[in-house]
């Protein structure tokens, strides 16, 4: 029984996009390097290998979790349950995070209650929310957006939830994530067929939201001012300063494997959310380039598992996956470079931490999942013809 369960489980992946297995490994394997050369010398660690071997288990864990989800059909995702609970568990965690901050429970960092604690692994609702978020959208517009439209009721209840999840996300604070989430919505939306003029109207109604929260939420209009002076060559913020020394002393071909300077507490928290500046100091403009071609590979073979897939809430679960991914790649290399604003998103795969290493992990195995079954079928209808 075992070696047969074996034997499935090796053919399944042996069927499994190379592509996209082969740029989410080499990823992973950047980030292990990374997290250690970046965390060594970090104040918070307790030895130098600290970082590394969480980050290791975490990423073995996360390996699990993803031969789990690959190996389970995706279509068990696409009912009521599994749709919704994600999306609503994670809201209340967040809601969570907000009501608790002042206890134990719950980490805070710069004002921010984001982290739920346990003895292995914080959890950051938020990263259970950004999956919930694709399933119960790619559920709802499973059938179409016309049904939607004539069901009053279920338009008010998919505006109601996705308004609450990132209300809750604005009062951890927690505005980039908040931002992020409008933006898979609103790209889930024209993925599913809406057209692009009502995609637009929905676009111009947020510009004056976004710009009432420059005037009346201090962190936002700091961080949106400090961008402001980057872009028109005054000085930036320290955090990015820092971001774009390291990746200018870098040159063509960087300094060498742990030779950066900027890990040595010049730049805060070079292990998560600017680890791409350390990249990019230790590895050149090679090193920025490789990167940036793993994830342009991850992200063309996603939206290929979705093109491929056998129905439309596979295509749009692949999809709204891999636009998130995206987002959150772009998001993070943007800000470390300072094209916009330091909005505090990790690098999928590389950056250090838990919830969101597992999670993106997780959104990959629902990828091969999608891709095993559609060649699957494909394979079984040529056989039976």
């Amino acid at each position: 029984m075992i070696n047969r369960r074996y034997r499935d489980l090796r053919s399944s992946f042996e069927m499994c996009d190379n592509g996209l297995l082969s740029a989410v490994a080499v990823l992973c394997l950047i980030g292990a390097v990374m997290v250690y050369n970046a965390g060594s010398f970090h104040k918070t660690a307790s030895s130098d290998t600290y970082y590394l071997f969480s980050h290791l288990a975490r990423l073995a864990l996360g390996i699990v979790v993803l031969v789990i989800v690959a190996s389970t059909n995706y279509r068990k995702l696409d009912s009521r349950i599994p749709s919704y609970s994600l999306l609503v568990l994670g809201t209340l965690l967040v809601i969570a995070t907000v009501v608790l901050s002042k206890t134990g429970l719950v980490t805070t960092r710069a004002g921010c209650s984001r982290w739920i604690n346990t003895s292995f692994l914080p959890i950051q609702p938020v990263e259970i929310v950004k999956v919930g978020l694709v399933l119960f959208l790619a559920h709802q517009f499973g059938a179409g957006l016309d049904s939607i439209k004539k069901n009053r009721r279920q338009l008010i209840f998919i505006s109601t939830l996705i308004a609450s999840t990132i209300i809750a996300l604005i009062l951890q604070p927690n505005y980039g994530n908040a931002l992020v989430m409008l933006v898979v919505t609103v790209a889930m939306l024209y993925i599913a067929g809406m057209s692009g003029k009502y995609v637009g109207y929905i676009i111009g109604a947020l510009i004056p939201i976004i710009a009432a929260a420059y005037f009346l939420v201090p962190k936002i209009n700091s961080r949106l001012t400090d961008w402001f002076h980057g872009i028109t060559g005054d000085p930036v913020s320290y955090q990015v300063k820092q971001s774009l020394l390291g990746i200018g002393s870098g040159g063509v071909t960087g300094m060498g494997v742990g030779d950066s300077h900027q890990r040595l507490a010049f730049l805060p928290e070079p292990h998560t959310d600017f680890i791409f500046a350390v990249i990019g100091e230790e590895f050149g403009l090679l090193g920025c380039v490789v990167t940036l071609s793993l994830f342009a590979l991850l992200v063309w073979r996603g939206f290929l598992i979705a093109a491929r897939a056998g129905d439309k809430f596979g295509f749009l679960v692949a999809s709204g996956l891999t636009t998130i991914i995206a987002i959150y790649a772009l998001a993070n290399l943007a800000m470390v470079v300072g094209l916009i604003p330091v909005m505090g998103l990790p690098l999928p795969f590389i950056s250090y931490g838990g919830s969101a290493l597992i999670t993106n992990m997780a959104a990959i195995g629902v990828l091969f999942s999608i891709d095993l079954r559609t060649k699957r079928f494909r394979v079984s209808k040529r056989t039976v013809v």
